[in-house]
């Protein structure tokens, strides 16, 4: 029987007959270095960073559909509806350019103003990178390696998709709009609000998220009509 030869980097195998000659071991670790030399960012999308954080599942899960491409913006529609012209097919947060992902979550000068003031809350200087896959990559510090650090940095950034996205669908079916400050204060009061149920914020004093900008300890927001005080 001929040999057949299978390299692998970092490992290498050899099969001949039935004979298994390994020149390394393998692990996972090893298969993921190897792994790691592709170049599609989707491939090492921090699943932790979505699913480890703690805001409610449906939170989590549009997060994962926004990082697969998998949510139903207008150029996503029209793919699968060529016969069928939307009109318009702007996006309705700014009506200015055609709605994409990127565009919607990350380029609109709507959002990117709502994300300009997240980094500007906790002191980083930010330049918008190419794509929503670019941005969820990148391992941003916003507010240190302490785990309540991660934790309200974690919940601020998924609110921040959250409410974009809650947004947008309130303009197109409802025919409501908020303004930029009011989704912003949305996306504070929920961040807070999120936080403050999790392991890692219990015990500490309401005090704490008006101190570094994101709380509404002592202030009341009004939703919808309803007055909300904390």
């Amino acid at each position: 029987m001929s040999s057949l030869i299978l390299c692998f980097s970092p490992f290498f195998i050899r099969f001949k007959s039935v004979v298994f000659v390994f020149v390394r071991l393998f692990s996972v670790k090893s298969f993921f270095l190897a792994l790691s030399k592709v170049s599609n960012p989707l491939m090492f999308l921090p699943a932790k960073f979505l699913w480890s954080s703690k805001v409610p599942s449906k939170v989590k899960a549009l997060a994962w559909l926004v990082a697969h491409g998998k949510v139903n913006t207008n150029d996503k529609l029209q793919l699968r509806r060529p016969y069928k012209a939307l009109c318009p097919q702007w996006c309705i947060l700014c009506k200015g350019n055609g709605e994409s992902i990127d565009h919607l979550f990350l380029h609109c000068p709507v959002t990117i103003g709502l994300w300009h003031r997240l980094f500007n809350l906790v002191g980083l200087v930010w330049v918008p990178p190419r794509s929503l896959e670019d941005m969820l990559v990148i391992t941003f510090k916003g507010l240190g390696n302490s785990l309540r650090g991660k934790t309200l940095w974690q919940i601020a950034c998924l609110t921040l998709i959250w409410m974009v996205w809650q947004e947008r669908n309130n303009r197109i079916f409802e025919d409501k709009g908020r303004t930029e400050e009011m989704v912003w204060d949305l996306i504070r009061f929920y961040s807070s609000l999120w936080a403050s149920c999790t392991e890692a914020f219990r015990g500490v004093p309401l005090t704490f998220y008006n101190s570094i900008g994101l709380g509404f300890a002592f202030q009341s927001l009004k939703i919808d009509g309803v007055s909300l005080c904390f």
